[in-house]
């Protein structure tokens, strides 16, 4: 680096929070700065003299990585800017995004190519710990299953087959809608939502189908339907239980033919669109009773996908709730930041007829009323804070002894989960049952 720099660069490179390194035509390494002794454990007399690849794995370098190129094409024109792991000096791997550029060129052929690394392995971390700690899609859930309704969105969302969500009233349905049309190849087109539930059923009809002019009193011109708009995309069918006849008819067609037909045309338009249909009506029972076709519902349930009610995945409650603390709107106003233990226990104890819906007005309720910065059971609503199932929690949990949880955790090896399960408890409810008792965990 002695035509490059002097103690001038050299102090401008030390106070720089990036590694900077410099290495010549041979790929040697002429320079190393505070930041990438501190960066990639290596000290600076150890590297200098050696090749880059001391930095980088053997197995991925092929002679032909961007900084061999950098150098093979001259760099001379713009900076080359890349990610890539990189080794530390006890073995251990990081990540990292690269910038390099032409220092210096002479006449002879030798040159010189600055390299700064910025190391974001630790970014990268923590987004994938967030990613995959409790959350998939704006979907919130921790156990397993959730991870299992995870994984079933990942694997059916990049085919384009019929999609049935079956679910209570409030376990996310629409969630799951847009999660499966967000990791599909359709994601960049059109997600079209229909309430079916929502319309009489001429009006269902028209919304679905569109309509020409003079179809119908009040149509003073043609309109384009939501499958048509949905063409390229998805097109997702909220509460279709609750089609009549005529429209489940016509809704076959689609589903067979992929065409549709206006109201008041006898002209077929193509669509390529993929339905995802919901419903938390039990549709075979529909089918028995005659108020569902039984050849439509057949052509629905393709890939169908069961989502739990809130009370059988009662382990994401807590994450659910600081969830909706940080969503709630009001939080310019008030500097709410959690739920007290006690509070999150009575969220546990209750069974949620309502499911996350339920949760969700809850938690906006006690924000409303909270005036401190931590949620308590009183600021629930009513309902909630003199509810049977909270009474028989309590009831149930007096009864548990000192003696019965160490010997629930003696048998486990302390292990809270399934010391939980012998007791018949959430492992919530045994951790703060352990801090009333003063129990240690081990």
């Amino acid at each position: 680096m002695a035509k490059t720099s002097g103690n001038y660069l050299n102090n401008i490179f030390n106070v720089l929070n990036e590694a900077v390194f410099i290495y010549d035509q041979d790929m040697e390494i002429k320079y190393f700065n505070d930041a990438a002794e501190k960066i990639t454990g290596h000290k600076r007399e150890d590297v200098l003299g050696q090749q880059c690849v001391t930095l980088f794995d053997k197995s991925l370098c092929l002679n032909n990585c961007s900084l061999c190129t950098s150098v093979k094409k001259d760099a001379s024109k713009e900076n080359v800017r890349f990610e890539s792991p990189f080794t530390r000096k006890d073995g251990s791997r990081g990540h990292g995004t690269f910038q390099a550029g032409l220092l210096r060129k002479e006449k002879d052929g030798s040159l010189e190519v600055l390299v700064a690394l910025t190391d974001v392995s630790e970014i990268d971390r923590l987004k994938q710990e967030l990613k995959e700690s409790h959350s998939f899609q704006n979907i919130i859930g921790k156990g397993p299953m959730m991870r299992e309704l995870f994984d079933a969105i990942r694997n059916i969302a990049v085919y384009d087959s019929t999609i049935l969500l079956s679910g209570e009233s409030g376990t996310g349905k629409e969630l799951v809608a847009r999660a499966i049309h967000h990791e599909s190849s359709r994601a960049d087109n059109k997600l079209i939502k229909v309430n079916c539930s929502a319309f009489s059923e001429n009006l269902l009809e028209s919304e679905l189908f569109g309509h020409v002019k003079g179809a119908f009193t009040g149509a003073t011109g043609d309109r384009i339907g939501r499958f048509e708009e949905a063409c390229g995309g998805t097109i997702f069918l909220d509460e279709i239980g609750d089609l009549l006849p005529k429209v489940q008819v016509k809704l076959l067609r689609v589903l067979q033919e992929k065409e549709v037909e206006r109201v008041g045309a006898n002209v077929t338009r193509e669509v390529n669109i993929r339905i995802i249909a919901a419903t938390n009506k039990d549709l075979l029972n529909e089918v028995r009773e005659g108020r569902f076709r039984e050849d439509l519902y057949y052509r629905l349930n393709v890939i169908p996908v069961q989502l739990p009610p809130l009370r059988a995945r009662k382990e994401d409650i807590p994450y659910l709730t600081q969830h909706f603390i940080d969503s709630w709107k009001g939080l310019h106003r008030k500097k709410i930041r959690k739920a007290t233990d006690s509070a999150v226990g009575r969220l546990m104890d209750y069974h949620w007829p309502g499911n996350v819906r339920e949760l969700e007005n809850a938690i906006e309720h006690a924000c409303v009323k909270c005036n401190g910065e931590s949620i308590k059971p009183e600021d629930f609503p009513a309902y909630l804070t003199h509810s049977l199932p909270t009474r028989i929690a309590r009831k149930k949990r007096k009864q548990i002894t000192r003696k019965s949880v160490l010997e629930a955790l003696s048998q486990t090896n302390y292990n809270q989960t399934q010391a939980a399960r012998l007791l018949d408890l959430h492992r919530i409810t045994l951790w703060r049952k352990m801090k009333e008792l003063n129990i240690t965990p081990r």
